[in-house]
C-alpha cells in the first residue's frame, strides 16, 4: 500500500499504473532512464563508466537549456561518488565518460538549491537525497517532502506554460519487467484529477516521452518503447 501522502497525490494527478523498473538494484534503472539501455550494469557500481550516447549529450547537441539537480550535492560538477546522504548511483550523468572529461557538461550537474523554478531550464531532472527518496529515513518523511516539492513545482510559471513534472521510482520490490512496479505520476496542466493509464510502460517509455517532447531522436531501447502519450489523448 501506498504511504498515505503519495497516496493522495496519486488520486490528485494521473498516473500509470502498469509501469514497471527495468532491473535491480537502482544504479542500472538509472542508466536505462538517462540512455536508453543498462549497458549490462548489474549492481551499484561507482566507477563503471560508460563511453555511450546519453541524454545529456543529446541535449546539448540540440542546444536545449538543461540541468540535473542532486539533492546534498555540495557544488555544480561534483563527480564524487557519495557525500552525506548524497549518493553517486542515483546520478546517472556522472558515469558518462563524455559528461565526466567536459567541465560544460557536467557543469549541468547542480545541487538541488540550484534550481530555480520561476526560469527553469526545458529538461530538469531531479534527484532527492537518500531520506527524501525514502531510502533512509521513513516513508511519511519522503512523502512529506515530495508532496512539498510538488507543490513548489505546480505553482510555478515554468509548469503552468506547458510544462510536465514525471514522478518515478528506480525500482519496486518485485521482478515484474525486470526491475519491479513503481508508481510513476504524470503532472501536467489540464489531466482529469485521478486519471489512471494502465498501458504497459517502462522507464524506457519515460525516456522516450521526454525525448519526444523535446524533439529529439529516441536512444537505444527507448526506440522500442511506447511514449505516455495515452495521457494526453
Amino acid at each position: 500500500m501506498a504511504e498515505p501522502t503519495i497516496a493522495r497525490l496519486a488520486r490528485t494527478y494521473a498516473s500509470a499504473t502498469n509501469y514497471d523498473a527495468v532491473a535491480h538494484p537502482s544504479l542500472p534503472n538509472y542508466l536505462a532512464l538517462a540512455s536508453g539501455s543498462t549497458w549490462g550494469v548489474t549492481s551499484d557500481c561507482t566507477a563503471c563508466y560508460q563511453n555511450q550516447p546519453n541524454l545529456a549529450t543529446q541535449l546539448a547537441a540540440a542546444g536545449t537549456t538543461w540541468g540535473a539537480y542532486m539533492e546534498g550535492l555540495s557544488s555544480a560538477c561534483d563527480l564524487e561518488a557519495t557525500a552525506g546522504e548524497y549518493a553517486g548511483k542515483h546520478d546517472p550523468f556522472r558515469y558518462f565518460t563524455d559528461v565526466r572529461s567536459s567541465k560544460a557538461l557536467c557543469g549541468h550537474i547542480q545541487p538541488l538549491t540550484a534550481l530555480n523554478l520561476t526560469q527553469a531550464p526545458a529538461f530538469a531532472w531531479i534527484s532527492p537525497n537518500l531520506c527524501h527518496d525514502g531510502h533512509d529515513c521513513a516513508p511519511a518523511q519522503a512523502g512529506a517532502w515530495l508532496d512539498g516539492f510538488v507543490a513548489q513545482v505546480v505553482a510555478s510559471p515554468s509548469w503552468k506554460d506547458g510544462g510536465v513534472l514525471f514522478v518515478t521510482w528506480d525500482e519496486g520490490i518485485d521482478n515484474a519487467g525486470g526491475g519491479g512496479q513503481v508508481l510513476t505520476l504524470v503532472i501536467a496542466p489540464g489531466l482529469p484529477a485521478g486519471e489512471q493509464v494502465d498501458a504497459p510502460y517502462t522507464h524506457y517509455s519515460l525516456l522516450h516521452t521526454i525525448e519526444a517532447g523535446l524533439g529529439l531522436p529516441p536512444l537505444g531501447q527507448a526506440a522500442e518503447a511506447p511514449t505516455m502519450a495515452a495521457f494526453w489523448h
